[in-house]
């Protein structure tokens, strides 16, 4: 378990300055591991793109009288996959939020998630409880008017806080939480806003998350690849509830959903077909169909808006996955920044750009004469005779 020593929450765009300063509590003799600051460019914020390409809601109701579970001895493979359908279609989020939060902007969620990906990383929390407090962060605005970018750290880590008692089996004490704010949020702020947020959301907090699909994916996608006809029914399903799949190509898909979900632009999408999507880019037509439930039609948006992402994973590269297994593979790291979603953001508008190029390419050929005039399909005019006659 790590213990954090100092966040600069002096660097954090929505952060009350005053507040800050009287943060400063006594050091305690202790054994400390110091979180790394993630603000340490100051003006990173003001550089990303503020807001996404996607503009308008792209959640579709996708209830199934299939699915690609396996037979399940203990429940209805169809009723299963129909209820985790169905929180895709409870669970949603606004993807105009921002146009209720007059003083928020999306640079600001960016950067609150980024934070929260490190004391996830910092406190050993799981991928699944990243995701809930993004969730619950998300559904929140969705939900109020105008919150005050002051309160914007108060809520997130309140929402981290909810999230790892529902999900952690050691969550962190209560003022672990208070203590990365470093004295801008108090135990009492985090207690108070903790049931604010319970009561907004209808104490509705157990949602699919991406990373909660793409674990479903997997697990379809192993059995599928390791199924064996001469299997019992017992045997098939024990395989299929114990994770037993290829940790670093997981990984890397995590990796895709977490740069992914830093952008405002995640908000136009169900959480299945944000990690389809990721699913795909990194394996194939053929296995996102079969694994997936999903069609082309469903995920082509989603896909061609997550290329730009893929991209700038790709170019950073992953030298730093050493020693992966199943249970390491479920930790939330912070191995995405907010430089790696300001490069896929520059990728993103240099694809556009590029598609309004051809674009007006495109119209302007069309406004050229198809057939030639019928000036030019006259005959040359012959020389007239300039001797004598």
């Amino acid at each position: 378990m790590y213990v954090l020593d100092e966040v600069d929450t002096n660097r954090l765009p929505f952060n009350d300055t005053q507040t800050s300063q009287n943060v400063r509590s006594k050091k305690q003799k202790r054994s400390k591991s110091t979180l790394k600051n993630p603000y340490q460019k100051e003006n990173l914020t003001n550089e990303l793109t503020p807001s996404s390409t996607i503009s308008s809601s792209q959640y579709h109701s996708t209830f199934e009288n299939h699915t690609p579970l396996p037979n399940l001895n203990f429940a209805n493979s169809v009723e299963v996959w129909n209820l985790m359908l169905k929180c895709d279609d409870t669970y949603k989020r606004d993807s105009d939020l921002f146009n209720h939060h007059t003083s928020l902007q999306p640079t600001m969620r960016a950067t609150l998630l980024d934070w929260l990906n490190e004391v996830c990383q910092a406190y050993n929390l799981t991928r699944q409880t990243y995701y809930l407090a993004l969730d619950f962060f998300d559904r929140f605005l969705s939900i109020q008017k105008d919150c005050p970018k002051k309160n914007l750290q108060l809520i997130g880590i309140t929402c981290l806080f909810i999230a790892a008692k529902i999900e952690e089996i050691f969550p962190p004490k209560m003022n672990r939480f208070s203590f990365v704010c470093d004295g801008a949020c108090s135990d009492k702020d985090i207690s108070d806003m903790e049931l604010v947020i319970m009561n907004t959301l209808k104490w509705e907090l157990r949602p699919v998350t991406p990373i909660a699909w793409l674990n479903a994916f997997f697990k379809v996608y192993t059995f599928s690849d390791k199924e064996n006809i001469s299997k019992s029914k017992q045997q098939v399903n024990e395989s299929f509830l114990i994770p037993d799949y290829e940790s670093e190509l997981f990984v890397h898909i995590a990796h895709l959903i977490d740069l992914c979900t830093l952008d405002a632009g995640s908000l136009a999408f169900s959480y299945s077909v944000i990690a389809a999507s990721a699913f795909y880019h990194f394996t194939s037509e053929d296995v996102v169909l079969h694994c997936t439930g999903k069609t082309l039609d469903q995920l082509q948006t989603c896909v061609e808006w997550m290329v730009p992402f893929a991209i700038a994973i790709k170019n950073a590269g992953l030298d730093f996955l050493t020693d992966l297994n199943n249970e390491k593979s479920m930790i939330q790291t912070h191995t995405i920044s907010l430089e790696l979603l300001h490069s896929a953001q520059t990728i993103q508008a240099d694809i556009e750009t590029e598609k309004l190029t051809v674009l007006e390419s495109s119209e302007a050929s069309s406004l050229c004469p198809m057939t030639p005039s019928k000036m030019a399909s006259m005959p040359p005019t012959p020389p007239r005779s300039t001797g004598t006659s």
